[in-house]
């Protein structure tokens, strides 16, 4: 596509690249060997078109036996985030500055767990995510029958089974296995930002981790394992102008988001998360809390008779009292408590969005204003679903100027009081903590030289 309006000619073009580091049959799978897919960008005179890049790949289920997955097997992975699980860490750098990476972002699906159901509503993850990535939704079905009143149903059940013929792509118990086509979007802060100008950048280098398979999948047994083919990256690429490309060459700066993550564990219902970040931009913090039993587990638990299995994916609420945000031991960002209105501290009757509103604007915020999140999962009937949750605790440390707070000194902590209670019975037990920090970075280039600074 080209665009003249008599000052500058730009041409927008769809590139396709394949991985550096195939193999032959150009198959990557976490068990069956090449669990990392490298992906290079390569130096010219264009920018790429970020937010509109798309990772491209056939995604197949088998069993441990090599037979393929039969419509009768319990396969299951997550209905809101889909093929994205299979990423478990991704990682942005430049080409011609190998040693600086941009991006890291580690344990990456439990990111995007939390941000898609945030950030998008049950109707558009059943519509435009389910055609992209497998994503099914999760939610309230209300359903009439005749002679009785109206009951409301849950659907994540039934989206499972959606998802499990999807990837079994049957007929009767005879499995094809051709595969599902998937086309996710890179959650990643630097993509999310804006157009990244390679000629500056020297090029990109992205290289994906995949994850295990015990947490792809969780089912009722240890049997299944995925791999993922044709892998392409479309790069959408608009090509400088010949105005553009006149510019004498000079020092630039470059400003982009960037997602961090760290991993804690809580055994205390008086639990204090504390965390040495290194940020000098930091935005806002968010965090997940799943069992510690649930993690790479594809173990099931009992709910009402049905085996769900331990979805790894799932946001609990540990049963919240008191919460309460510090910077080097002082109350920060909000200068008071939160106090949650809750009874025998049962996490699976917390009904966020009606008990404790404040804990729900804030988590909100960690994305960005509350107000402007006009699109979200996040209703009182989703986050009581027992065995699908979606909640998170989050807090935004700049709503105002945008540029962050300098956390490259000192702590940044979160202090809670919780039931700490498992999903599955009374006992207090270990709860995996996810902590993501979004960043705003600047670059200081010369070109052809190298990134004098990073802030």
């Amino acid at each position: 596509m080209s665009v003249n309006d008599r000052i500058a000619t730009q041409i927008k073009r769809y590139t396709k690249i394949t991985p550096s580091n195939s193999s032959g049959d150009g198959v990557f799978s976490f068990t069956q060997g090449n669990p990392v897919i490298r992906l290079s960008i390569a130096e010219q005179d264009a920018f790429l078109l970020a937010p509109e890049t798309r990772l491209q790949f056939k995604l197949k289920a088998f069993q441990v036996s090599g037979t393929n997955v039969k419509s009768t097997d319990t396969t299951n992975i997550d209905p809101r985030i889909g093929a994205q699980s299979v990423i478990n860490t991704l990682t942005i750098s430049s080409r011609r500055y190998a040693t600086s990476i941009c991006e890291q972002i580690h344990n990456y699906n439990q990111l995007v767990s939390i941000a898609h159901p945030t950030l998008a509503s049950t109707r558009d993850i059943m519509t435009q995510k389910s055609h992209e990535q497998l994503s099914m939704g999760q939610g309230i079905l209300n359903r009439k029958q005749q002679g009785q009143r109206e009951e409301n149903i849950h659907s994540d059940l039934a989206n499972l089974k959606v998802l499990q013929r999807k990837l079994t792509q049957c007929a009767g118990t005879t499995a094809q296995n051709v595969g599902v086509d998937c086309s996710i979007q890179l959650y990643a802060g630097m993509f999310q930002s804006q157009n990244i100008d390679l000629r500056l950048m020297g090029g990109l280098e992205i290289e994906i981790t995949l994850a295990p398979d015990s947490n792809v999948f969780h089912n009722a047994g240890a049997n299944t394992y995925y791999e993922i083919s044709e892998v392409v990256l479309n790069a959408p690429l608009l090509y400088k102008s010949a105005s553009q490309m006149a510019q004498a060459s000079q020092q630039s700066q470059i400003e982009f988001l960037s997602w961090s993550s760290l991993y804690n564990v809580i055994q205390s219902t008086n639990a204090t998360i504390t965390n040495k970040v290194g940020l000098r931009g930091c935005l806002s913090m968010l965090q997940k809390f799943v069992p510690v039993k649930y993690l790479n587990n594809y173990g099931g638990q009992a709910n009402g008779g049905t085996v769900y299995g331990a979805n790894g994916f799932s946001g609990w609420n540990v049963g919240v009292k008191r919460l309460t945000f510090h910077r080097n031991g002082q109350r920060y960002p909000n200068e008071y408590q939160i106090i949650t209105e809750r009874g025998d501290g049962n996490p699976a009757d917390e009904l966020i969005a009606d008990k404790t509103p404040q804990v729900l604007i804030n988590s909100l915020s960690s994305f960005e204003n509350y107000k402007d999140v006009k699109h979200t999962h996040l209703t009182s009937q989703n986050l009581a679903i027992n065995r699908q949750n979606n909640y998170f605790l989050g807090v935004s440390f700049d709503q105002i100027s945008g540029q962050g707070i300098d956390l490259s000194g000192g702590t940044i902590s979160t202090e809670l009081e919780s039931a700490l209670q498992d999903p599955a019975d009374t006992l207090q037990k270990p709860f995996g903590v996810f902590t993501f920090f979004l960043n705003k970075n600047t670059l200081v280039i010369q070109p052809n030289q190298r990134i004098q600074s990073i802030e």
